[in-house]
């Protein structure tokens, strides 16, 4: 294998992959693996911290649901200062979205950043290793195709034993050079029947970027190479046994994470009965009943559900149509995120539990801050 030079994210990722490579037992498929592993530990401190911050903002809303019942009876007829209440209620106890919101935001532009630059670079790996296969062969089949004087033989005019002898090199020399994985006959195309572990010569240049790319008088010399090597090793290059194991995996890994967030979520504040509290005019009646009855554009549960299929759907379509080495590294990413989610979630809650008597909601919280009329809330002004 070959390996690209490069800076950045991308050079971090040729230098990780080559270096477990080195380790000797290791293939391709298992080196993406780890480096995934690496890849998702570098990163599991932000992503246990965005967790924590969640959590103990869910422990202290659930421990102010009896707070938050009160002030949904004191504002019964006023949902907007009910909302200023409960704000209010919040920042006096510390629950602040702010925080955890910004770390998610940040997780979700790291985690983009690493996608794409990971996609670039495993996509560079396999055009230089493709193209390495070639003048690896290219190597090969001159030498039988070059007399002592250096001078071109046409192929049809080689006898029947120089024909098995560069038959067999070719083959000897495509199996030693090329990258295999369990079913997947060639790691660098993508694991699908319509895919030929051996590109066609227009394929070949489709994939290289300019400097790589054949002439057309190279053309017969690539046809020649590709009519010589086993169909058993140029034919059919997998079964799309990867891009399921995407989808499989994606779904899992997010069907795992909603569980435990809708485990961890604070129960609804249970309502009481209104009281009669004051009178609005009938111009704020009717804005606070469109206020109550409105309902959120966006709603959470909703899209979650949403996302726990199209997620799946949008990283089968990678599958499908990038190289066998992504989608192994699709795989190997769910599979990691599952696993940290699991030790994350448990980790957590001993911390929460741990530090649930801090957590106790303060009792001196004043509701008529908001509204001089809120006299029957628990800790406000009798």
């Amino acid at each position: 294998m070959v390996f690209p030079e490069g800076g950045g994210i991308a050079g971090f990722v040729y230098w990780l992959i080559k270096s477990i490579m080195g380790w000797g037992w290791v293939s391709y498929g298992f080196a993406i693996f780890f480096f995934t592993l690496f890849i998702k530990l570098m990163l599991s401190p932000l992503d246990f911290v965005n967790k924590y911050l969640s959590r103990r903002n869910q422990v202290k809303q659930q421990a102010l649901s009896a707070e938050i019942a009160d002030l949904q009876q004191v504002y019964a007829n006023d949902p907007l200062a009910f909302t200023k209440a409960k704000q209010e209620l919040f920042r006096k106890n510390g629950v602040g979205g702010l925080g955890s919101s910004l770390m998610s935001l940040v997780s979700v532009i790291i985690t983009m950043v690493v996608f794409f630059q990971v996609l670039g670079a495993l996509n560079t790996i396999s055009k230089d290793n493709i193209y390495h296969e070639y003048t690896e062969l290219v190597a090969v089949y001159e030498q039988y195709t070059t007399d002592a004087d250096g001078n071109k033989i046409a192929p049809d005019t080689l006898t029947d034993e120089q024909k098995t002898a560069l038959h067999d090199a070719l083959n000897a020399k495509y199996n030693e050079t090329r990258t295999s994985f369990f079913w997947v006959k060639n790691i660098w195309q993508p694991d699908t029947p319509w895919s030929s572990a051996v590109m066609t010569f227009d394929e070949f240049n489709q994939s290289q970027p300019k400097n790589h790319q054949l002439a057309d008088d190279q053309k017969d010399t690539y046809n020649a190479i590709r009519d010589n090597l086993d169909a058993g090793v140029k034919g059919v290059n997998g079964w799309l046994i990867l891009a399921i194991l995407t989808g499989v995996t994606s779904f899992l890994s997010t069907k795992l994470s909603m569980f435990m967030n809708q485990r961890n979520m604070p129960k609804p504040a249970e309502k009481k009965a209104p009281e009669p509290l004051i009178t609005y005019s009938m111009r704020d009646a009717k804005r606070q009943a469109i206020a109550s009855g409105e309902k959120p554009v966006v709603d959470p549960a909703q899209m979650g559900k949403i996302m726990q299929w199209v997620m799946p759907a949008i990283l089968i379509l990678f599958g499908l149509m990038q190289t066998s080495a992504f989608a192994i590294y699709l795989i190997s990413s769910s599979l990691v995120s599952t696993l940290l989610t699991t030790l994350f979630t448990f980790l957590v809650d001993l911390i929460i539990k741990k530090q649930r008597p801090q957590l106790e909601p303060k009792k001196d919280f004043d509701a008529t801050i908001i509204n001089p009329h809120a006299k029957y809330f628990k800790g406000g002004r009798k």
